[in-house]
């Protein structure tokens, strides 16, 4: 953690176990909750992003020109009751992008109906989509957003069961599974059933699940194993004379690793995934891997350096991605350096170098963020 802004990172994670409720790693219930009956709360995580790019050869990247955001999230409970809410509002969108409805089963167990982040992605079931969570400005390119030229699904409508509890010793147990209507594909990418906009319609059966090895049930190292499996119907002509599909199934296998020592910490994640596009001439299938690794250092004056590399094998030849074109990237290395400032608030420098399936780039980012109150 980084030393003064440890605490003030904490809390905020805190925040966000409470808005997540035991997604992934969110923090156990427990019967003192009961306490505080019909208690409401609201976290906004404001930023600020600027960008410039430069490219190797090709056409530019998709440029994703959301410079300013904010995330909404707000939480209710009511005895055994939860409801969560998280909007991201900024100058390209405002978007629903959770609405749940959950139950707390036992002290360790919440059922959760609606709109959620599947529990497959390591990442986004830590940070959500608040940008102060997480310590780099981007998110890997596996773990994008559906709107941001994801390849994976993130957002599944359905049912999400979420339970932790202790083994021998310190050591603990995380469980999360979910199921229910994944996305639908467009000539766009993916397109996940939305809460205040319309709908294609034809959404089919998703299902994901994680599995969790907790060596400290309090500490912050983790070890686990994700397995999801998706079936996406092609809505849009144009995309499926393109992929030449009617049909994109997904299986995917994962593995992470987070790890903590004094003031290192290290993130990494492995998935495998086995694509078919499938039409009526038959189903063709490609494989490909995908994983990253990114690595922080908490320095004095609350800076944190880090770095990630993100990789990935056949990739770049899949029709998906292909579809996608620049929007993917197939190979990325990044630096960045970060500073927590007067208590809320951090100022972020981040530069990479990528290559999509078609061409290569630098950038440098900018971003401020905050969270209120």
């Amino acid at each position: 953690m980084r030393h003064a802004a440890g605490g003030l990172r904490r809390r905020c994670l805190l925040g966000a176990a409470l808005i997540g409720a035991l997604v992934g790693f969110g923090a156990p219930t427990h019967a003192a909750d009961h306490e505080h009956g019909g208690d409401s709360d609201w976290l906004v995580f404001p930023s600020l992003i600027g960008r410039t790019h430069w490219d190797d050869n090709g056409p530019p990247p998709s440029p994703y020109n959301d410079w300013i955001k904010a995330d909404l999230l707000y939480t209710h409970t009511s005895g055994s009751f939860r409801v969560l809410a998280e909007s991201e509002i900024s100058n390209q969108e405002a978007e629903i992008e959770r609405l749940q409805f959950g139950w707390e089963l036992n002290e360790t167990t919440l059922l959760w109906l609606g709109r959620f982040h599947q529990p497959t992605s390591a990442w986004n079931t830590d940070h959500h989509h608040g940008q102060y969570l997480q310590t780099s400005i981007t998110r890997p390119s596996i773990e994008r957003w559906e709107d941001e030229g994801g390849i994976l699904p993130q957002h599944v409508a359905g049912a999400l069961l979420d339970s932790r509890g202790a083994l021998t010793g310190n050591s603990g147990l995380v469980i999360s599974v979910g199921a229910g209507a994944g996305p639908v594909v467009t000539s766009d990418g993916l397109d996940p059933v939305r809460v205040i906009h319309a709908n294609h319609g034809g959404h089919r059966a998703a299902f994901s699940a994680r599995v969790g090895f907790l060596p400290d049930l309090l500490g912050e190292d983790a070890f686990g194993l994700m397995y999801a499996h998706y079936d996406m119907p092609v809505v849009e002509a144009s995309a499926r004379a393109e992929l030449n599909a009617d049909t994109v199934t997904q299986q995917v296998i994962g593995a992470y690793a987070n790890v903590f020592r004094s003031n290192w910490r290290l993130r990494s994640v492995l998935y495998h995934v086995d694509e078919g596009n499938e039409s009526a001439a038959g189903t063709r299938r490609h494989r490909f891997d995908a994983g990253y690794a990114q690595l922080e250092y908490s320095a004095p004056a609350s800076l944190t350096p880090y770095g990630r590399l993100e990789s990935s094998s056949a990739l770049a030849g899949t029709d998906f991605v292909l579809l996608q074109r620049d929007g993917v990237d197939v190979r990325r290395a990044l630096l960045g350096l970060r500073w927590d400032f007067h208590r809320h608030q951090a100022l972020t420098l981040e530069v990479a170098h990528a290559a999509t399936a078609v061409t290569s780039y630098h950038e440098a980012r900018l971003q401020w963020s905050g969270v209120l109150p």
